[in-house]
């Protein structure tokens, strides 16, 4: 039974040294390919409406006033310009 387990050991063994040297082989034969670059994308900046078309608040001096808008409803441009940091002007007074 001694002599069986030694031969089935050395099988084994045997076996896996053979595997590891074809592989082995197999891998100094081949040359490396080199990898291609991963392609990158580029943005184009973005091509923004001038605001006098769109009806953005804006900010600062440049700021034209605008006549008094009725409001008919939810007002997007408006809440689009607060979530981005503008402020709204300050309301004109009633006389």
């Amino acid at each position: 039974m001694s002599i069986l387990r030694v031969i089935t050991f050395g099988t084994v063994i045997a076996f896996g040294t053979l595997s590891v040297v074809l592989v082995s082989a197999d891998r100094i034969a081949h040359q490396a390919v080199a990898a291609v670059p991963a392609p990158t994308m580029t943005r184009a900046a973005p091509i923004l409406p001038d605001p006098v078309t769109t009806g953005t608040v804006t900010q600062g001096p440049a700021a034209e006033s605008k006549k008094e808008r009725m409001l008919t409803g939810f007002d997007t441009e408006r809440l689009n310009a607060l979530m981005r940091g503008e402020i709204a002007p300050a309301p004109a007074r009633k006389r």
